[in-house]
């Protein structure tokens, strides 16, 4: 049966420590997450005297105190295994590293498959159930024990043990393979397929040293891949996280074409219709402004995710670069796969997404302009009309009180002729008041003759 030296299963688990708009409340939640996974329930006191050692300017920060040479944490003091904390950049990265059980024979015993399938075990077990939010990724090692071993097989062997993938089938989620330091690397990988914001991608290397290298190689070996390695799956975790939450945005943004879409056409219906339902078009202007803003903000962020992605991208290619640097004798082209694969299909469809859905902004545009538009003419008809009755009215008033006072001492004068009062006697009620009726209808005659005369003046000047 096939076996291995120095079986070890590592877990790299990625939790974003501050995400667009987080609130100091919601870091410092993530931050206790985080950190659940190592000490469990942790006090307030202990959270903030671990949050000392992120106010560093560096992008790679080791989290917990040196001991000695050394800033891990054993898991317990029977287990050949380690926590291991850093923090890159707005990121915190956990190695959970499982390499078997100290002092115990019966350990060596065990076939490979079952040594795997404990190391797996064990490491999740490690986690408290508490998965990297912003992505994990797995390395199984060790060192084959005869030259004779066929290593395609050995990376089968193993990955069908640690099974970190459901349904097993090797040519569909094997990648690729190369070399580094002479120990062949194999990549397996199955790509999340749902579009709900988080990232589900299963991915892992498989790295099998040969039988002529000695312990001390190997370890020099393997504490350089891991040093890479943690950053190398940081970027790309954070290309796969980002092209999710811009999958999120076009369904967002494919919601608001939508609405954009059935307002335009309520605005045509309300157009042809034989009177305008102003209230209506104001709620339909309300809902499109409303609309508007919460579409350009959206195209903004799917902007921003091109742009993060971009950015992880090349860091992702400039650690692979610094693979090839520590063994220029190194064969890593299939790590050049996830860049091309970011830039072919996660950058290429954003560019895709962002410009089609910067296409719909115009339309939105001129719908917002149109009923801006119709209203202020709309009001603009109805100051019209207002200020026009106000003027007639004004004349027609302007002219009866002019007539009334004119008229108010002539109308006496007129009611003596038509009902003479003999001299030296008072004049009778009734005749002053015809005299008040009389000075009244003449007033108000002239008062509606002049509003007529305006109506008809102001008429013609609207019509030319």
């Amino acid at each position: 049966m096939n076996q291995l030296l120095y079986p070890t299963v590592d877990l790299f688990l990625y939790d974003l420590q501050d995400r667009l708009g987080g609130s100091p409340s919601t870091i410092t939640e993530g931050r206790r997450r985080f950190w659940k996974r190592i000490y469990g329930e942790i006090s307030d006191n202990k959270l903030a005297a671990l949050q000392v050692a992120e106010n560093t300017f560096s992008n790679y920060i080791e989290l917990l105190e040196a001991q000695g040479t050394q800033r891990y944490q054993q898991l317990t003091d029977d287990i050949n295994g380690y926590y291991y904390p850093v923090k890159l950049g707005d990121t915190y990265a956990l190695q959970i590293d499982y390499s078997g059980r100290l002092n115990d024979s019966s350990w060596e015993q065990l076939p490979l498959p079952e040594k795997l399938q404990q190391a797996k075990k064990t490491v999740l077990e490690y986690t408290h159930q508490i998965p990297g939010d912003l992505g994990e990724n797995w390395l199984i090692w060790g060192q084959l024990t005869d030259a004779n071993q066929d290593v395609d097989v050995i990376a089968q062997d193993c990955y069908r043990a640690v099974q970190i993938v459901g349904n097993l089938n090797w040519q569909r989620d094997y990648k690729g393979k190369g070399v580094f330091k002479d120990a062949t690397l194999f990549e397996i990988e199955q790509l999340d397929d749902i579009p709900d914001g988080v990232n589900r991608t299963i991915h892992g290397l498989i790295c099998l040293f040969p039988p002529h290298q000695s312990k001390e190689e190997i370890q020099k070996a393997i504490e350089q891949l891991y040093k890479n390695l943690i950053q190398l799956f940081h970027h790309r975790n954070k290309v796969l996280w980002f092209y999710e939450q811009s999958r999120q945005l076009k369904i967002q943004l494919r919601n608001s074409s939508q609405t954009i879409e059935k307002l335009g056409k309520s605005l045509t219906r309300q157009i042809t219709a034989s009177q305008l339902n102003l209230k209506q078009l104001q709620v339909d202007l309300a809902d499109a402004l409303t609309i508007s803003h919460y579409y350009e903000t959206s195209l903004g962020y799917l902007k921003e995710e091109a742009t993060t992605i971009a950015v992880n991208t090349t860091n992702y290619n400039a650690c692979v670069e610094e693979l090839k640097k520590l063994d220029p004798a190194s064969q890593l082209d299939f790590l050049r796969r996830f860049g091309e694969f970011a830039v072919d299909h996660c950058l290429a469809q954003i560019k895709t997404d962002d410009e089609a859905f910067s296409a719909g902004l115009k339309p939105l545009e001129n719908f917002i302009k149109t009923i801006q538009g119709i209203t202020d003419i709309e009001k603009t008809k109805n100051d019209r009309t207002f200020n026009r009755t106000v003027a007639i009215a004004s004349v027609g008033i302007s002219t009866a009180s002019l007539a009334a006072s004119t008229f108010g001492s002539q109308s006496e004068k007129i009611v003596q002729v038509w009902r003479p009062v003999p001299a030296n006697q008072p004049t009778p009620a009734l005749s002053l008041w015809l005299s008040f009726l009389l000075a009244f209808a003449l007033s108000v005659a002239i008062g509606l003759a002049g509003a007529l005369v305006t109506w008809l003046f102001l008429g013609k000047s609207g019509r030319n």
